[in-house]
């Protein structure tokens, strides 16, 4: 509601109040000047998120066709921490992942399988790494495993 919307008398009612608070109670110059810099901010995260969605909806035109779409999931429990990139390709996703341990366990020996609700592929820890070609885009989950034994099982995750 502006002022053109009230009525006259309630117009002039508020611009006495206004002019008792100024005089009584004026609002500190600091917090002026807070107020100037929050809406300044306001404008810069309109202008920030205008930019991120021209550089999103150009994307797909500046972008190899074969590029795919990434994303990346991290995971962790009782010190070993699994993260992986996933990218889709067409109907598949490739599994790019680095398996740290902190304890600063050997993990030599230890493999990596990738299960989804209708297959299952397996790959050995190369330093740490792993790669794991055509997984389906649907649920999946990573088990680390060595000498037969599971140290980590993920939470099912969407790879597409």
């Amino acid at each position: 509601m502006t002022d053109h919307d009230l009525h006259v008398d309630d117009a002039e009612l508020l611009a006495r109040l206004r002019r008792i608070a100024d005089t009584v109670d004026p609002v500190p110059e600091d917090v002026v000047e807070l107020g100037r810099a929050a809406f300044e901010l306001r404008h810069t995260d309109a202008i920030l998120m205008t930019m991120a969605a021209e550089a999103l909806s150009g994307a797909d035109l500046r972008a190899a066709g074969d590029q795919g779409s990434s994303r990346l999931h991290v995971f962790e429990h009782d010190g070993v921490s699994i993260e992986v990139e996933v990218t889709a390709r067409g109907e598949f996703a490739r599994a790019v992942g680095i398996v740290d341990d902190s304890s600063g366990a050997d993990l030599s020996g230890a493999h990596v399988s990738v299960e989804t609700t209708s297959s299952s592929m397996t790959v050995d820890l190369e330093g740490g790494r792993f790669t794991v070609e055509r997984v389906p885009l649907r649920l999946a989950r990573i088990v680390l495993e060595r000498s037969g034994e599971r140290l980590m099982v993920t939470p099912w995750f969407d790879v597409g």
